[in-house]
């Protein structure tokens, strides 16, 4: 169910977002480029930094279905009736043809 996908998949990025942000280091807008260069793990933090904002991204998505299933907006594909996957809606939150409908199938 779709309801409980989304609390599964919350907790998760809410555990992902804890342990990024103990490790990814926030660059202050005062540094100067030569600051932020110097950093031993630049790379390492970059890529961070990225993970972090897309889990952010991803939990922004899951709360937006949680508050839609809330206000009885349903999930489910127009042509077969079918719940429409958590994965297709992370991908385009706006779906309304499950994965096989929109293929065609």
């Amino acid at each position: 169910m779709l309801k409980d996908q989304l609390e599964k998949e919350l907790n998760i990025a809410n555990a992902q977002i804890e342990e990024l942000e103990l490790t990814t280091y926030v660059v202050a807008p005062e540094n100067t480029l030569s600051d932020i260069i110097s950093f031993e793990n630049a790379s390492e933090d970059e890529l961070n930094q990225r993970k972090l904002k897309r889990v952010y991204m991803k939990k922004r998505k899951i709360l937006f279905f949680k508050e839609e299933m809330k206000n009885n907006i349903s999930f489910l594909c127009h042509l077969c009736g079918k719940e429409i996957d958590l994965e297709r809606l992370l991908i385009m939150s706006r779906a309304r043809l499950c994965k096989t409908c929109a293929n065609g199938s």
